[in-house]
């Protein structure tokens, strides 16, 4: 079986957000690593999250998890999706379809 990668996963939740109003942007920090790979804003009650896609079964990497970390002391909502069950959960979240499990990554 051939090894999925994390562009799939990317492009299905640039697909999937415009099927729901949203808006993904990609975000790319040059002078700061571990910044989450795009950006979602909602027209809801959710206004703008942080999104880091990664292949299935993937975890953030230190760097990632301690500015995700960060950025959610500031206020930020981060959310990691790893394959398109979790894009699918992260979007009836966002617009509030369901009472679905977040995929927000613990602190």
């Amino acid at each position: 079986m051939a090894e999925i990668r994390e562009n799939p996963i990317e492009r299905y939740l640039l697909s999937q957000s415009r099927a729901n109003g949203f808006l993904c942007m990609k975000f790319v920090s040059p002078a700061r690593g571990g910044i989450p790979d795009r950006i979602v804003i909602t027209p809801g009650s959710h206004g703008t999250v942080f999104v880091e896609v990664k292949r299935p079964g993937e975890e953030p990497e230190p760097r990632q998890h301690a500015t995700h970390a960060k950025m959610r002391r500031f206020g930020a909502e981060v959310h990691v999706v790893n394959s398109h069950a979790a894009v699918e959960q992260l979007m009836q979240y966002l617009s509030g379809a369901s009472n679905a499990a977040q995929t927000r990554q613990s602190a």
